[in-house]
């Protein structure tokens, strides 16, 4: 069971990034990512990693640590010199000026402007940039809220510091410190400059799209929802629009969870995927009278009927109609069989909501079943009844078969 919640959690990886409602840290062995569509969100977890706050955290406890240059100003003063004194050109400038107490020098000056304090600047300005922009789409209760905040307040302290006001002023995050300067700070003894270019080779890695970055970054910031059969949910959701994506030619774009009420989490050129709702296509169909006699009992204690929901809805956006209903179910101490009746009872039910009549066999056959494990054979391709899978189903070909043989065919 580890094995497969852990395949699930690497699998959502994408959605997980944003997933911004109450959750647990999910971490990641083998994240399963877009790195083109993901970038900008692994550098924002970067910013909240377990090599950033060490960081961080090291230098509002070593303050001092930060290493200045001496080097020398020229200076021209009058009859004042606070360094080394230029004889010859303090002559030729009081005979060319005519002031006989010009005095020309070299001052010596404390810097720390230095290479070595660049790339300390860099990371800490780049940590600082990305974990705004996170903080910035946040919604209250993000899971997300205490690790942004906590860094934050970090990178604002270790900003307010002497030894770096004057080179934070000059850095940027798209100016890079060159060669010489992670150079120097990858020689230097001083572990202030060791923990910046650790992080500084960090976010590179990842970048790069370098596996073992990822996981060193996500293990510490990756949150996913409490429950593991919600995780299941987005899981296969992340998986149908990927399978969207390569049966249309169409790029997916994933929503920010928590954002916004009520939109897609997902969208596919003219498709929507919605999550725990749907879609506002819904229409309470009239009931049966087995659901009569149940509303009635409910009514004498003053309880309305469940609105049930399906778990995954997927729309064509420019037909204005629903063309697929998903049920997700994640097997902890039930059967798989139980399960399974359960979902086909589902979809039968919700299809009367989502589609006429005349239609409600076409949306069954369009709809998916998605079982953790165990999902049974279907023996009847031409029965009005929907396909069911396993996890593995999501990676094996078959979500895409049901993609292009069932969903897009009734769709057109």
């Amino acid at each position: 069971m580890e094995t497969l919640d852990r395949a699930i959690s690497d699998y959502a990886a994408g959605v997980f990034l944003r997933y911004f409602r109450q959750g647990t840290l999910a971490g990641a062995a083998s994240p399963h990512l877009d790195l083109a569509r993901d970038m900008d969100l692994l550098r924002a977890h970067w910013a909240l990693s377990e090599p950033v706050r060490t960081f961080l955290s090291y230098m509002l406890s070593h303050r001092h640590e930060a290493q200045s240059l001496l080097h020398f100003v020229r200076r021209t003063d009058d009859a004042v010199a606070r360094g080394r004194i230029d004889a010859r050109d303090t002559m030729l400038a009081r005979r060319v000026a005519g002031h006989p107490s010009l005095v020309i020098y070299e001052e010596p000056v404390r810097s720390f402007n230095t290479g070595p304090n660049q790339v300390v600047a860099w990371v800490v300005h780049t940590a600082s940039t990305y974990a705004a922009r996170l903080f910035a789409v946040q919604p209250a209760g993000s899971a997300y809220a205490r690790l942004v905040e906590e860094t934050m307040t970090d990178v604002a302290a270790v900003g307010r510091l002497d030894a770096l006001r004057e080179v934070l002023r000059s850095v940027a995050v798209h100016r890079r410190p060159g060669p010489g300067a992670l150079r120097d700070a990858a020689r230097s003894r001083r572990m202030i400059y060791r923990l910046a270019i650790a992080a500084y080779d960090t976010l590179a890695r990842v970048e790069a799209g370098d596996e073992e970055a990822l996981r060193s970054v996500l293990q510490s910031t990756l949150i996913g929802p409490l429950e593991q059969w919600r995780r299941f949910e987005l899981a296969v959701g992340l998986g149908i629009g990927e399978a969207l994506a390569a049966e249309t030619g169409k790029p997916m774009s994933l929503a920010l969870l928590g954002s916004q009420s009520g939109a897609p989490v997902i969208s596919c050129g003219r498709y929507d995927v919605f999550w725990q709702g749907g879609g506002g296509f819904y229409t309470p169909p009239a009931l049966e009278p087995s659901e009569e006699r149940l509303e009635r009992a409910l009514a004498a204690y003053g309880i309305q009927l469940a609105a049930d929901r399906p778990d995954l809805v997927i729309a064509d956006r420019q037909a204005g109609q629903v063309v697929g209903i998903v049920e997700v179910k994640y097997l902890a101490g039930d059967t798989a069989s139980a399960r399974f009746r359960e979902a086909v009872g589902q979809i039968v039910r919700y299809a009367r909501g989502y589609a006429p009549k005349a239609e409600i066999d076409g949306l069954v056959r369009a709809s998916l079943i998605a079982l953790s494990r165990e999902a049974p054979d279907l023996l009847d391709e031409a029965a009005p009844a929907p396909r069911v899978m396993d996890f593995m189903g999501l990676t094996d070909g078959r979500l895409q078969a049901w993609v292009r043989e069932r969903l897009l065919s009734s769709a057109h």
